[in-house]
């Protein structure tokens, strides 16, 4: 093939720009519609066929993303076969790394939201890319990062490998341990060479080394990857996108939410040495991902004749944690569900987020495991103990927050953010029995979603308004008087209580008895023979039950109001009355029954 010649009736080679996985890349023109592309032409083989570059070309076409070389069609000219994809004016992250040496820290992290971003969307299309590298990755003139080579792609859901070779896929200082092992490259191998392809570019050097490639693939199947030395706060990311085993690596859309959260700590990145035409240029997040770096920091934006980044007008500097919690500084229109993400709890379970239950202050992930187990990843907002007390348990950091939590306990995992008010954030992850899920996992997966939106506004406010009639409008701590709580519940004099978050809880008791009472709202499925002994009080239904809340306790329990919930079945808001003492605990329940008709006579009509 020579320059001038024209492919198809319609694409005109211009000059011969690289080669890839499976042919050699020309620049051409496309006659109909007036435009550069670039076409692939097939390296066919005996592993290699036509049939095989229709596959690529079927798999590469399944992925649309702003990080993503698109693919156009795939044409055929006497007994050869192109791919026609877009041009992309750019140049390798290897070439970049080739002149650079390696690049400074925000750099890489802003490389990698990218390709993780791209690497994404291609693993929800069912492809794993089996060759992530510098080589593969293009940086254009304008900052933006682009994943190319899908040609000894594989696909997920068909197991329908494109390139059939017995040989390991992947290039050996960037090969996952699995891969190098032998075992058929996954997703999860994927990421791994993405944390390789930026240990590479900050470190200078892969992170298996290079010379001899026999020597390489055993130091990767060893899998000892030594420690990022330059990488600074992105240290943590790469360890955990360069764990050995596959099962402990984030999914690629997780990498991409822990290198964008890296993104806003890190110093802006200085420009990058002069190239030797004289021209400087910088990288900088462009496109969907611009708005990850504008609510993490400062937006930059390319000055071709200075390189100075500058400050979009629009912008403003966002504090590094929020003063207030949530919006208006009220803290009844926060929105649990605002820190919450399902998609990076995808490894422990499929995910289903649940708005309507346990009081209004919750919001839980419910994942759906083997075996018809499931695991709670339940998020609550609370205040912060009255004596400004920090809470209990080894303290660490996700973004600015001070983060809180000890190891699992009985299959449960306590996870608290604390704010810079008075308000903390509790994660709890809890699975059912027999289950074997490390439930501190998903919880740790579940604090690094929730700082990352609070590191940018604090809790979101509700975005649909909250129905009329609602119980979330009603004061808890309105619904008892001190004379019914000495004369019922044997509460002595000097009576202390104590609101919970946005007043959805109350709690009463005295130094002088061993009696305290509690008044929780509540939403859950309409209450039945189960949920305890049906009972008349003031006219309304309430079911009576010892020790369901805890022990030594009597519980009843009201129906406030019936709804349809955010899945389209029968809800309701339910008030819990439980008065707490010594046992035996039926001799609570007759007080319980009698407050739980003092709350009735209190309550506003639904």
């Amino acid at each position: 093939m020579q320059g001038g010649q024209l492919i198809a009736q319609r694409y005109r080679l211009l000059e011969r720009i690289g080669t890839g996985g499976m042919g050699v890349v020309w620049r051409a023109h496309d006659e109909q519609l007036d435009r550069e592309v670039a076409l692939k032409q097939a390296r066919l083989s005996d592993a290699v066929s036509g049939r095989t570059l229709r596959r690529e070309a079927r798999l590469a076409a399944g992925v649309q993303h702003p990080n993503v070389v698109t693919f156009f069609d795939v044409v055929a000219e006497g007994d050869e076969l192109w791919l026609v994809m877009e041009y992309v004016r750019s140049r390798s992250l290897a070439e970049v790394l080739a002149a650079e040496g390696s690049l400074p820290v925000r750099t890489v992290a802003e490389i990698g939201v990218q390709v993780a971003g791209a690497l994404a969307a291609v693993h929800e299309g069912g492809v794993a890319h089996r060759d992530v590298k510098p080589g593969n990755v293009l940086i254009t003139d304008d900052g933006r990062a682009k994943l190319t080579d899908f040609g000894i792609s594989r696909s997920v859901r068909t197991d329908e490998t494109v390139t059939d070779s017995p040989h390991i896929g992947g290039t050996p200082g960037y090969l996952a341990p699995e891969v190098a092992q032998g075992h058929p490259p996954t997703a999860a191998s994927d990421v791994f060479s993405l944390g390789a392809t930026l240990f590479s570019a900050v470190e200078g050097t892969p992170p298996f080394g290079g010379g001899n490639e026999y020597a390489t693939i055993r130091r990767a199947a060893e899998g000892a990857v030594p420690p990022a030395r330059k990488a600074g706060d992105l240290e943590p990311v790469l360890a955990a996108l360069l764990r050995t085993a596959p099962e402990d690596r984030p999914t690629a859309a997780a990498a991409h939410d822990l290198l964008a959260g890296s993104v806003g700590g890190l110093p802006p990145a200085p420009p990058l040495r002069r190239r030797p035409d004289g021209r400087r240029r910088r990288f900088v997040i462009a496109g969907a991902v611009a708005a990850v770096v504008v609510l993490a920091g400062v937006a930059l934006i390319l000055l071709p004749d200075s390189g100075k980044p500058r400050t979009p007008a629009a912008a403003s500097k966002v504090p590094a944690a929020p003063a207030k919690l949530g919006i208006g500084q009220d803290p009844r229109s926060a929105d649990p569900c605002g820190l919450v993400d399902s998609v990076p709890l995808r490894p422990f379970g499929d995910p289903e987020v649940d708005p309507d239950y346990g009081n209004f202050d919750r919001c839980d992930v419910i994942l759906k495991r083997a075996d018809d187990l499931q695991a709670d990843v339940k998020v609550e907002l609370e205040d912060r103990p009255s004596d400004g007390a920090a809470p209990e348990g080894q303290r660490s950091r996700s973004g600015p927050f001070d983060v809180f939590g000890d190891p699992a306990q009985d299959g449960a995992c306590v996870r608290l953010i604390q704010l810079q008010d008075k308000y903390l954030v509790r994660v709890t992850v809890s699975d059912d029995d027999g289950d074997n899920l490390d439930t501190c996992r998903p919880a740790d997966v579940a604090v690094t979603s929730a700082t990352k939106v609070l590191a940018v506004a604090g809790v979101p406010a509700r975005t649909s308004p909250v129905p009329a009639g609602s119980l979330s409008k009603v004061d808890a701590c309105s619904l008892l008087s001190p004379a019914s709580l000495g004369s019922t519940a044997g509460l002595a004099a000097s009576v202390r209580m104590v609101p919970g978050y946005g007043n959805w809880t109350c709690d009463w008791d005295s130094s002088a008895s061993d009696r305290a009472v509690t008044v929780i709202f509540d939403r859950d499925q309409p209450p039945d023979s189960d949920s305890g002994q049906l009972t008349k009080v003031s006219g309304q239904d309430a079911y009576l039950a010892t020790d369901d809340f805890a022990a030594n306790t009597c519980q009843a329990l009201l129906v406030y109001r019936n709804y349809t919930d955010a899945h389209g079945e029968a809800a309701v808001e339910q008030i819990k009355v439980v008065v707490h003492g010594g046992p035996p605990s039926q001799d609570l329940c007759a007080p319980a029954a009698s407050l739980a008709g003092d709350v009735v006579a209190k309550l506003p009509q639904a």
